[in-house]
């Protein structure tokens, strides 16, 4: 029953690594496993196949939640814009409790308060980034999916880094769901030709997520180990802005004004949005681990 919550767990970050707007160490960070896996990647040049065993029931649920991102999001958020965005925001404001407990009872001075501050400014400016083009062809096209895998390892490791929407800016998103459609294609249709010319690139791309998690990795267990009160007002103002920031883009990636849709839709939302929350909650405060503080 454990490892069946750990996946669980597992597949919403990997599902939040791909959302526009969110991001999956944010979730990691909700769902209390964010210390487990850093740990496991830091430890992962010395002992990879004890950090690997370590947290496997992640990595699987990881995994899952691609899987059905890549095969689900993309309909739901074309047919039922307002209610599976809520349903998120749901996910997000069900972690307040859970993030307010690790700062709670902890000595703050100003620095915390500005460190929260400024990573509500960031979560603002990076609405105004906007989506860019960006041509693949020869050796460039191994270098971009080379950094969409950096990018998305980053993304999983860095709270508040949406990878979806960094891709969009940088003009890769497109090129990612390319990829994965031309993979998922081959193998529906068992045409092993285009299996076997697509396993440069997601060699290249896994050889980019390796390496971006093991530099982040290493980089954010540090800040833990010794900002670890820092991390989590970072943490907070984030998830206080989110909603917001998730809306905006809900808006600006839609033709019409998804605030005039018909008053069912904001229903089945608003009842996504408490199922959303009461999951969170239950997740995040399930087998809470205590840390020893290093602040």
């Amino acid at each position: 029953m454990n490892n069946l919550l750990k996946m669980a767990k597992g597949s919403l970050v990997g599902l939040g690594s791909i959302l526009p707007g969110i991001s999956g160490s944010m979730v990691a960070t909700i769902l209390n496993i964010y210390q487990d896996l850093i740990t496991a990647l830091n430890q992962f040049t010395k002992h990879p196949i004890k950090a690997i065993l370590s947290v496997w029931q992640y990595i699987v649920g990881v995994a899952l939640g691609y899987l059905i991102g890549f095969l689900f999001i993309k309909l739901l958020f074309e047919n039922f814009p307002i209610p599976f965005t809520l349903l998120f925001i749901g996910f997000i404001l069900g972690s307040i409790p859970s993030v307010t407990k690790e700062t709670k009872d902890k000595k703050k001075t100003w620095h915390h308060i500005v460190t929260l501050i400024l990573a509500m400014v960031f979560m603002v400016l990076f609405l105004f980034v906007q989506e860019a083009s960006a041509s693949a062809s020869d050796w460039t096209y191994y270098l971009a999916i080379f950094v969409i895998g950096f990018i998305t390892a980053a993304s999983l490791i860095t709270p508040g880094l949406s990878a979806a929407t960094l891709l969009m800016a940088l003009g890769y998103f497109h090129l990612l769901i390319g990829l994965v459609d031309d993979v998922a294609v081959a193998i529906v249709t068992l045409n092993f030709s285009g299996i076997a010319s697509s396993i440069p690139m997601l060699l290249i791309l896994a050889l980019g997520v390796l390496v971006g998690m093991i530099v982040m990795g290493k980089l954010m267990y540090q800040i833990l180990m010794h900002y670890r009160l820092h991390f989590y007002m970072a943490v907070l103002g984030i998830i206080l802005i989110s909603p917001f920031n998730i809306l905006f883009e809900l808006q600006s990636s839609t033709e019409n004004n998804v605030f005039q849709t018909h008053w069912i839709n904001w229903v089945i939302g608003g009842i996504l949005l408490l199922a959303g929350f009461t999951l969170t909650y239950i997740l995040s405060t399930k087998d809470h681990i205590k840390e020893v503080s290093h602040d």
